[in-house]
């Protein structure tokens, strides 16, 4: 449970790799900056909440503020945001959709079978 705790903050720390448009560019760069996530839980004991800061950069996550551990994920020419954040042998998984300056969706955490939802805002 304790990892939990540590993995959900990590979470929504949506990191990437390239996402690819059906043109074959990437997602728009709009969406490049600093994003405020706030991370609720529905089901099952991790932390109730969690914020974390996530920087992304061509349309991928590439870091999320005082966070440890490995991040991929990305957002689509479609603005579906589809996100992996594990440390150790603990992983959690986020998915949903940006529109303009906030995001939203769902996440789920392997190990301690809970799982919630998350929103975003753009901060810059």
């Amino acid at each position: 449970m304790r990892a939990a705790r540590k993995l959900v903050p990590l979470l929504l720390v949506l990191s990437p790799l390239p996402a690819l448009a059906q043109d074959g560019g990437l997602a728009s760069r709009a969406f490049d900056g600093k994003w405020r996530m706030s991370l609720q839980t529905t089901v099952g004991n991790c932390t109730p909440s969690a914020n974390v800061v996530i920087t992304i950069r061509e349309a991928k996550v590439v870091g999320v503020d005082g966070a440890n551990g490995e991040a991929w994920g990305y957002i689509d020419a479609s603005n579906t945001v589809v996100g992996r954040f594990s440390q150790g042998e603990r992983a959690l998984r986020a998915n949903g959709t940006v529109k303009g300056s906030s995001a939203s969706g769902a996440w789920s955490a392997n190990a301690d079978y809970c799982g919630g939802r998350w929103t975003a805002t753009k901060t810059n």
